[in-house]
């Protein structure tokens, strides 16, 4: 049986998706183990398969919520392995991480399971914490740890704030 070509367009934005699943623990250990061209590879290239992903979704019209969250799913994984393995090195303190997991959650709760609501911090504070792994990747300062800690917590405040403000005057405007 052969696949239609609308079908396998739809399939190749996720299997980019799915890419950076698979080299989450591949980055978490060669992050541990304190290989700085490895991780800083596969940082790169995980990157690009988040821009691939999203660029040929929208090219050919493949675009979906299911779709969407994968990718936030995706990014989430990857997030969470590079925190957890620079928390294993001692460069963030372990809170950090639960902050990270409940942004991911208040995130799916928030969006009803529906389409995914892109409030305009909230969007870029996945784009943040990648900054933020990057930087530590090619930057061991306990000075930047503790300011990069900072602005993490002070991203999820605004965050959550400007998210919960936008869910709040979408009800207001729906009675």
């Amino acid at each position: 049986m052969l696949l239609s070509k609308n079908f396998v367009k739809s399939l190749i934005p996720s299997i980019f998706t799915g890419i950076r699943i698979i080299l989450a623990p591949i980055f978490f250990v060669t992050v541990i183990n304190y290989s700085p061209i490895y991780p800083i590879s596969i940082f790169a290239f995980a990157m690009i398969t988040d821009v691939i992903d999203g660029y040929l979704a929208r090219k050919w019209d493949v675009t979906s919520s299911k779709g969407a969250y994968f990718d936030i799913t995706a990014d989430f994984i990857f997030v969470v392995a590079g925190f957890s393995a620079f928390i294993i090195r001692g460069v963030y303190p372990f809170w950090l991480l639960i902050v990270i997991i409940f942004m991911f959650l208040q995130f799916i709760i928030t969006s009803k399971s529906k389409n995914p609501i892109y409030d305009p911090v909230g969007k870029y504070y996945g784009a943040f914490l990648f900054l933020s792994i990057f930087i530590n990747l090619i930057i061991n300062n306990i000075t930047l740890n503790l300011i990069l800690t900072i602005l993490i917590v002070l991203f999820t405040i605004i965050s959550i704030t400007t998210r919960f403000l936008f869910i709040f005057k979408n009800n207001l405007n729906k009675h």
